[in-house]
């Protein structure tokens, strides 16, 4: 299979490139572009801290709970995390009125955790947006027991 231009740049600019933090992995993308597809988008991650943390899990929650999103946004993204298999839809009515709710996979629940770590980013560096007292956070102040073994989970 021939390599697109763009694989070849990218393997071009990081050949030979000695990194601090990274094994000497031979990559062939860049696993936070790769990474960035669905979840860089606009809402997808306060959709699925929305789904995850708040348990808001139907369409016209979800619409309340994100102000300045629109119908076609949340559906579009909705459609897309689903293909992306970070989110799962349970019909559970078959005949109208269909009761339609959404929960994170496996998938989901790891995207999750990025979200949870630009959370933390954000507590301790945007701390004079974030909270009222401006104080800057760590991790710890900002979840629970069970927010903590879902962050820390698998490392």
């Amino acid at each position: 299979m021939q390599a697109s231009s763009y694989e070849t740049d990218f393997r071009r600019s990081h050949k030979n490139l000695e990194s601090r933090y990274l094994s000497p992995i031979d990559f062939a993308d860049c696993p936070v572009e790769a990474t960035l597809g669905v979840l860089g988008r606009k809402w997808s991650i306060v959709i699925i801290r929305d789904i995850g943390v708040y348990g808001r899990d139907r369409f016209n929650q979800l619409l309340k709970s994100l102000p300045g999103i629109s119908q076609k946004v949340l559906a579009t993204r909705l459609k897309q995390l689903e293909d992306d298999g970070i989110l799962e839809k349970f019909v559970e009515k078959s005949k109208p009125p269909r009761v339609v709710r959404w929960s994170l996979t496996d998938k989901g629940l790891d995207a999750l955790r990025v979200g949870m770590m630009v959370a933390t980013f954000g507590a301790r560096w945007q701390a004079e947006r974030v909270f009222f007292d401006k104080r800057p956070r760590t991790t710890r102040e900002l979840y629970n027991s069970e927010g903590m073994e879902l962050l820390t989970r698998d490392f």
